[in-house]
């Protein structure tokens, strides 16, 4: 086994020992959809954001400390201390403090803040819990979470739209075009698409 090989298999069992509330925050489409909208507001480039991405999960994980997060920070992704102080906070804001809320409301913490929810979503999590056949969960409890295998399929509400059957027809070319001749080369302009007539 390489080296590639040893460092992922060494990364999916740290993650299969974490708890399920990380777990659910390293795979979450809306932590992604944070950390993107953090790299936009911090003016990141692609390859700065990956590395900033990279940098969160790992320490996620826990294989990255989070007392050094600010330096990793600075270090991988290449910014500043003080950009990487501002992105730290938001980092943490954003992705910590709600996995640290979730991880207290999971281990009935006595400083735990109960989720806020609607009657829409604690009927949710009454079905979902008589689907499971598992107790009802409160307000101040984890919320169950199905896993794919055994969630109810959902029928969506209204059926898609019929894929579109009209077809587009392009307009004429004129005789005039040369499509392989470069347009400043062109004597007559009249029907070349790239140029306009003056008046």
């Amino acid at each position: 086994m390489d080296e590639t090989n040893e460092f992922k298999e060494a990364i999916k069992q740290r993650f299969l020992s974490l708890p399920k509330v990380v777990q659910r925050a390293i795979t979450s489409a809306d932590v992604a959809k944070q950390m993107r909208e953090l790299a936009d507001a911090h003016k990141l480039h692609l390859d700065q954001w990956e590395s900033l991405e990279n940098e969160v999960q790992l320490t996620l994980l826990g294989i990255h400390s989070g007392g050094d997060l600010v330096k990793n920070i600075e270090k991988t992704v290449g910014i500043d201390q003080t950009a990487a102080e501002a992105l730290a906070t938001d980092i943490s804001r954003v992705v910590f403090d709600p996995v640290r809320k979730e991880l207290e409301r999971e281990l009935d913490h006595p400083d735990a803040v109960a989720v806020k929810t609607t009657g829409v979503e604690d009927m949710q999590r009454q079905e979902l819990a008589k689907a499971e056949n598992q107790p009802v969960p409160t307000a101040t409890t984890t919320p169950i979470t199905p896993s794919v295998t055994s969630a109810p399929s959902i029928v969506p509400g209204t059926p898609p739209a019929p894929a579109p059957t009209a077809t587009v027809e392009r307009a004429p070319i004129s005789p005039t075009y040369v499509p392989a001749t470069p347009s400043h080369e062109r004597k007559t302009i009249e029907g070349d698409p790239y140029r306009e007539q003056l008046k």
